[in-house]
């Protein structure tokens, strides 16, 4: 399979009319039950909100660090530090557990292999308490072809880590997109993946099937959306997923 250039790759992904729609509970995007509730319960973020207060840590790409900015000009120019998806879901949590104290920590950078986040992975985990780690990855490895066991080394490393530092971690795969697919073979990462799902104190958040299952609804597609729209598409997948994923975490504590 030829393999095309990682910039080249992501301008597909984020420039491509939005459709999108209310659902009955108000948002904008569905939030399917099996999607937005981990295989897993969260222990250690369960105990600490059951004191009271909950520090995450999030690493990831692009996508989590809110770093959509291109070489390749002005078409991939989308840039939301302050409203990636982890802020969000930080927002969405407050308003949820609004007695709750939330702490949030984003790590990582556009183009960034689990392997490049792994070593500060490892040292906010040494140099700061958090009991839960959010740890999105997979694209990057895709394109580039990295091999998928050099992938499942990386990330056992760093649930040894996280379990080391009494933090559940959650990873996150890909989101969907039909030119991540058409030109990228993820199937052997999202197998990665799975498999590290199935390691205690380690759990998988679906990402990939729930933004699928957004773009079959016609709710939020990134690839069918004109330029003029393309920040308030962004900004309204990011806060899709924001809900989503404090959806998951509470659930996931609520199990424990």
């Amino acid at each position: 399979m030829q393999r095309l250039p990682l910039a080249c790759l992501l301008l597909t992904l984020f420039a491509a009319t939005p459709a999108w729609s209310d659902t009955q509970d108000g948002l904008a995007c569905d939030m399917p039950t099996d999607l937005v509730t981990p295989s897993a319960p969260l222990s250690h973020a369960a105990a600490a909100l059951s004191k009271g207060s909950l520090s995450i840590l999030a690493i990831g790409s692009g996508s989590t660090v809110g770093d959509n900015g291109g070489s390749n000009g002005p078409a991939l120019m989308v840039q939301t530090p302050e409203h990636s998806f982890p802020y969000e879901m930080l927002e969405a949590l407050q308003a949820m557990r609004p007695a709750a104290r939330f702490n949030l920590v984003v790590q990582g950078g556009r183009s960034m292999t689990a392997e490049a986040m792994l070593p500060i992975l490892q040292h906010e985990l040494a140099a700061h308490q958090y009991q839960l780690v959010l740890w999105q990855t997979g694209t990057v490895e895709a394109v580039h072809g990295v091999r998928p066991d050099a992938m499942r080394s990386v990330l056992q490393d760093g649930a040894d880590a996280a379990e080391q530092a009494q933090a559940d971690l959650v990873l996150i795969d890909p989101l969907y997109s039909r030119f991540l697919r058409a030109n990228a073979d993820i199937s052997p990462y999202e197998t990665v993946l799975e498999q590290m799902a199935s390691t205690p104190a380690v759990t998988l958040f679906h990402r990939y099937d729930l933004t699928q299952e957004w773009v079959n609804n016609a709710q939020v597609d990134l690839e069918r959306v004109s330029p003029d729209l393309r920040d308030k598409t962004v900004m309204l997948l990011n806060d899709c997923l924001g809900q989503a994923l404090a959806r998951f975490v509470l659930a996931g504590a609520a199990e424990h």
